[in-house]
């Protein structure tokens, strides 16, 4: 569904962007201008905590929700997020280079590639009113190519967008979605695999740079106390920092309308830290 309102949307989108004028006060065509630094926030491994999950929906603003396939609070946490006009993605598990357990949905490469799109379509089946996924762990999945373009080929079915969390630095899943032509965009900041809230609030600022530098910034954080506690009060004064806060979704929409394609991704990572 999402792909197919890309089109309709983008004119709505295209209407609503700033213009620049020429010389003689006539707007010019196709010359929007430069519009406020753009921020992204996705919370991950939502399903897990039923009371950690519900503090999470309660950030402020458009915060984009990823939840992980059959868990005890999957299903309740994803309907609450739907109830508070939240987007929910899947959250998918795939195998990492250290063969950690993945949890139930996981997709491992010795899989053939009709189980892996079974158990990807499972996944998606299992989370209310998902639009979009990206992956969890997958360090060693998202490397290899087969794999992610049998998970595409179901996303593109899907309509789904893809976020590729870029837990490896030669992750080509990006690149299997970019070529079925779904929408896609990638990490650039993990706020927390540190639970430490100087370490955040840094991580936070370095986002807050990339997105005045760049135009935008993606960052991944987790249901943990000290990752809320400190977004709740961050999220509430971006607007005034002169920061647009938007959903996953609107942010590849409104890259689609100013004509910005989506490339390579530019992790940030912190101290040499790429998760499983």
């Amino acid at each position: 569904m999402l792909i197919r309102l890309f089109s309709a949307l983008t004119l709505v989108w295209l209407a609503l962007l700033p213009q620049s004028s020429s010389a003689n006060g006539n707007r010019q065509d196709n010359a929007p201008e430069t519009i406020q630094p753009r921020l992204v926030v996705v919370i991950d491994d939502m399903g897990n905590d039923l009371a950690a999950g519900r503090a999470a929906l309660k950030l402020p603003g458009p915060v984009t929700y990823a939840f992980l396939p059959h868990l005890k609070h999957t299903i309740s946490l994803a309907d609450e997020a739907l109830f508070r006009d939240k987007e929910v993605l899947l959250h998918a598990p795939m195998e990492n280079s250290k063969h950690l357990p993945l949890g139930p949905g996981g997709i491992s490469d010795t899989m053939p590639l009709e189980e892996v799109k079974a158990r990807f379509a499972a996944a998606l089946d299992a989370i209310p009113g998902v639009i979009g996924f990206n992956n969890h762990t997958g360090s060693l999945l998202t490397r290899l190519r087969p794999q992610m373009d049998a998970v595409m080929e179901v996303a593109k079915e899907r309509d789904m967008f893809f976020l590729d969390s870029v837990t490896a630095t030669d992750t080509v899943a990006w690149q299997a979605a970019r070529d079925q032509g779904i929408p896609f965009m990638s990490r650039d900041v993990f706020l927390d695999h540190y639970q430490d809230t100087d370490f955040i609030d840094r991580q936070f600022r370095l986002a807050l740079d990339l997105a005045r530098e760049r135009g935008y910034a993606v960052v991944i954080g987790h249901p943990y106390p000290e990752t809320i506690n400190y977004l709740r009060a961050a999220l509430l004064t971006l607007a005034e920092d002169g920061f647009q806060q938007l959903s996953a979704s609107a942010f590849l929409l409104q890259q689609q309308a100013l004509g910005q394609t989506m490339g390579a991704p530019h992790p940030v990572a912190g101290p040499a830290y790429y998760p499983n």
